[in-house]
């Protein structure tokens, strides 16, 4: 595989959730003039029958077959994209795999199938462990994307506007390629349970205080931007609301979610619950962009809710 950034990575495993994520990737190498590479991971410790061969990624065996026909799917889903596309398959868990190509790639591209509550107890996933340790930035897919409805609009979700100016030049940069408004969002709330925390506090101030904030962060990434950048047609809008809820029903008018990857406490890579709620119930596509830290995320204890009078507003 090429050792350059100028590439997207999508990783598909034969459902309509990796199709989705085929051709999400496949508009965005075109956009961008860059290369996309399909990824099918051959799980090694995955049980094998005795008929097996020793290489199961060998084109003759069992395994080379099934893969090749999921990679053949796939490209041919992506045949008009006017992309310029390669197909790998490589030996190894498929989220390690996903990760280690990633600091090749541009982007990393993933598909989300819908499942039940009980199958996502029973079953794993390679989107969390990916968006959480991919050196690039993670765009998971909806399998019913694209939707027909969605507003031209980039929704970004802000916790600390003065530590986000990076997420927000993010958000220029991609509603300025994709001719789309950029939303910055952030949402705060306290605990139900606790009431008299903000008892006799004005929750328009703190809303206002948010929006200036917002407004402020956004003229800082503005100026660290190109000028297409600069001139995006940008709304702010601060929210009283449990952070993942406002970000998810943002997601229903948006072509793309982005939110920052916080970080454990220890300096670890970490996916906090907030970005899991979100990439599990998101209508639109959700990029995790590793690159913004602190992020929105309440892994410092933000997302607990809890906002004492006269405290900075809680969550994104």
């Amino acid at each position: 595989m090429n050792t350059n950034r100028d590439v997207i990575l999508a990783g598909v495993d034969g459902t309509e959730a990796g199709l989705a994520a085929a051709r999400y990737a496949a508009a965005e190498a075109a956009r961008l003039g860059v290369a996309l590479h399909l990824i099918y991971a051959i799980d090694p410790y995955a049980p094998a029958l005795p008929t097996w061969p020793p290489a199961p990624t060998d084109p003759d065996s069992r395994m080379g077959k099934l893969g090749r026909s999921i990679l053949d799917e796939a490209e041919e889903a992506v045949a008009d994209s006017g992309a310029v596309v390669s197909t790998y398959m490589l030996l190894g868990r498929p989220a390690l795999v996903l990760v280690e190509n990633a600091a090749k790639a541009r982007l990393v591209v993933l598909g989300d199938q819908p499942r039940s509550l009980f199958d996502r107890i029973i079953t794993s996933s390679i989107i969390a462990p990916v968006a959480a340790h991919s050196p690039a930035p993670v765009v998971v897919v909806p399998a019913a994307w694209p939707s027909d409805e969605v507003t031209r609009e980039i929704v970004v979700g802000v916790m600390d506007a003065s530590t986000s100016a990076a997420l927000v030049r993010r958000g220029l940069e991609v509603a300025a390629a994709r001719g789309a408004r950029l939303r910055l969002l952030h949402a705060w709330h306290a605990f139900g349970s606790y009431p008299d925390l903000t008892a006799g506090v004005d929750e328009r101030l703190w809303t206002e205080r948010a929006e200036r904030e917002l407004d402020a962060v956004l003229e800082t990434a503005r100026a660290g931007s190109g000028a297409v950048a600069a001139g995006v047609e940008t709304v702010v809008e601060a929210v009283q609301a449990q952070t993942a809820y406002a970000l998810v029903e943002a997601s229903r008018k948006a072509e793309l979610l982005i939110l920052g990857r916080g970080r454990h406490f220890l300096g670890l890579r970490h996916l906090g619950g907030t970005s899991r709620a979100v990439l599990r119930e998101s209508v639109c596509p959700v990029e995790i962009d590793p690159t913004v830290s602190p992020s929105f995320e309440g892994d410092t204890g933000a997302d607990s809710g809890l906002a004492t009078a006269g405290s900075q507003p809680a969550n994104v």
